[in-house]
């Protein structure tokens, strides 16, 4: 009974274990700074037009501000997410991944418009 008990113990252990996620990498850029680019309804509809902001960074947190230039004028938004790898993660407003190569970062915004960004960064 006892070796039953114990196999059944040793069974949950490495079942726990294997459910466990590994933690996320860590930031393997900087994105500090300004970035100016475009933004593109994903699926056609919705317009597009200009993104200007400012990125801050501190370790994995992600915050700043940005202007979203459209066809129904200029909205200024505070963003925020996180950094994995060279991922940024936004949060809020909207959620979204972008990818970060080098002095450009192109990814979807998934927001009331799904959108395609491309920015880059400003000497």
């Amino acid at each position: 009974m006892r070796a039953l008990i114990g196999f059944v113990i040793a069974g949950i252990g490495l079942m726990a274990s294997a459910c466990a996620s590994a933690p996320p990498p860590p930031p393997s850029v900087d994105v500090t700074g300004n970035w100016a680019g475009t933004w593109a309804a994903y699926e056609g509809v919705g317009g597009g037009g200009e993104v200007r902001g400012k990125f801050a960074q501190t370790g994995a947190t992600l915050y700043g501000d940005f202007d979203i230039i459209g066809q129904q004028g200029t909205s200024r938004t505070a963003v925020s997410g996180t950094v994995t790898g060279n991922e940024v993660r936004l949060t809020a407003p909207s959620t979204g991944v972008l990818t970060v190569t080098e002095d450009q970062m192109v990814g979807i915004v998934y927001g009331l418009v799904h959108s395609k960004v491309t920015l880059r960064r400003l000497q």
